[in-house]
């Protein structure tokens, strides 16, 4: 009979729960946002960053979801919420740059903030925003009305 390997999972929070920021907002969001994002590479290519929140909208952690190029990164839903899953998510805020300095969401940005709330709303995540960040401002999709 062939040997099946265990799968476990383990998750030990490195900081006390109280000392985490929050994120209540889109200012705070966009705040949080710029302070652990590349500024040397916002206007150089487009990148996805997911920020993990708890229930009491504390930052448990946040990852770089994914690099692409000038006009475009993909995103797999399966990875945003494979690490919400992970990293015991209540909420997510999805972040993207736009490196020509539009603050206009694409009906790309849209159609994939529509298929991550979906996906969330499955798996009990809700997506609190979606972000799109420039070197000289921002843009919630949540204060749009598009979430």
């Amino acid at each position: 009979m062939p040997t099946i390997s265990e799968v476990s999972l383990a998750y030990k929070a490195t900081k006390s729960v109280e000392t985490l920021p929050s994120i209540t907002s889109p200012q705070e969001a966009t705040e949080y946002l710029r302070s652990i994002w590349d500024e040397n590479t916002l206007e150089l290519r487009e990148e996805f960053i997911v920020v993990l929140l708890n229930n009491a909208k504390k930052v448990l952690g946040w990852s770089r979801i994914s690099i692409g190029g000038s006009t475009a990164t993909i995103v797999e839903p399966s990875a945003v919420f494979q690490l919400a899953l992970l990293g015991k998510a209540d909420s997510i805020i999805c972040a993207h740059n736009h490196p020509s300095g539009n603050l206009r969401a694409s009906s790309a940005d849209i159609s994939l903030t529509r298929r991550l709330t979906d996906a969330g709303k499955l798996l009990g995540i809700t997506v609190d925003d979606h972000v799109i960040l420039t070197q000289g401002g921002y843009l919630s999709l949540r204060e749009q009305g598009l979430i």
